[in-house]
């Protein structure tokens, strides 16, 4: 090891806490803020989240669930640094299911939260780039999950207040296909627990935001001049950049072959430029780099990663 620098063993654990839900919720995805203070955000299956005085949503909204869970909401709570407080709790969510995928934190310390819906009343915002569910085809329910899009799936960003009691904006995003879950009929891209799941959210230096996930819609609201205007095949990759407002599509493309993509992580370089990375079944169609690159064939199997560079417009 480098002896300029203290080696460390066993990392401390600065905090460690349950989240006293006396429904049955499951964790996905946590991130912090400027100050070091925490944010989570999981799956509810019903009234008993330990949501705080004054947050967006204090009631559960039910959904219809899968297997012996009876309907799911967003759970989201804010601890400080320390683990000793919880700042807020909250759920979000309308009349049918939902799941969060990732979040991020901006400048301001509001919580973005990227996840995938079937509730067409889930709650958005007026001036939010899309206010209307698009739904998609029933995709069968996730059993180890506990969710059913029985009306299919859209794309949800939202955007919470620093102390979680209002929604800033919120905003559908999709097609008329399923938007946001790595699912289609042959699922070998879909190898894991909670792989229907993935994708990311990301914020820039201007609070741009950049989300990362897959659709099969073919009518997803891709922009024009950028690097993949059409789907390609079954499930794409796409990628949108939003204004921190949620209320304008900056750009967005789709990444594919004529078979199953799915992007299932972002990340920013210093200029803004994004990487993202994820699984392809793709052969002669995936837009790859002709030469230079480490590996510009598909090598078998059942799938290949993929990792792309992206310039930021």
């Amino acid at each position: 090891f480098n002896h300029q620098y203290d080696l460390v063993i066993d990392p401390a654990l600065i905090f460690s806490t349950y989240s006293g839900s006396t429904a049955d919720n499951f964790g996905y995805t946590a991130t912090y803020d400027s100050k070091g203070e925490a944010y989570t955000a999981g799956s509810v299956f019903g009234l008993g989240y330990p949501v705080t005085a004054g947050a967006y949503q204090v009631s559960w909204a039910g959904g219809s669930g899968a297997g012996s869970l009876s309907g799911c909401d967003i759970g989201i709570s804010k601890y400080n640094a320390t683990g000793t407080q919880r700042l807020y709790s909250t759920y979000l969510g309308g009349k049918s299911d939902e799941l969060p995928h990732s979040l991020i934190v901006n400048t301001n310390d509001e919580l973005f939260l990227f996840g995938t819906t079937s509730s067409d009343n889930f709650p958005v915002t007026p001036n939010a780039y899309d206010t209307t569910f698009n739904g998609g085809p029933d995709p069968g329910a996730f059993g180890g999950l506990g969710v059913h899009y029985s009306t299919g799936s859209d794309i949800v960003i939202s955007r919470f207040s620093s102390d979680g009691t209002q929604l800033l904006a919120s905003t559908f995003v999709g097609g008329t296909d399923n938007d946001g879950l790595n699912i289609s009929p042959t699922n070998l891209l879909r190898y894991n627990y909670a792989d229907e799941v993935r994708g990311e959210i990301d914020i820039d230096k201007q609070d741009n935001i950049y989300l990362a996930t897959c659709t099969r819609s073919t009518d997803f609201p891709v922009t024009s001049g950028v690097f993949q205007e059409q789907n390609g095949g079954g499930l794409d990759g796409i990628i949108i950049k939003m204004n921190n407002n949620l209320s304008t599509m900056i750009w967005c493309s789709y990444l594919g072959g004529e078979d199953d993509d799915a992007i299932y992580s972002l990340s920013l370089d210093r200029n803004d430029d994004l990487f993202v990375c994820g699984g392809t079944r793709s052969i002669s169609s995936f837009p790859v780099t002709a030469t230079g690159v480490v590996q510009n064939t598909n090598g078998g199997g059942r799938a290949d990663g993929f990792v792309t560079l992206i310039d930021k417009s």
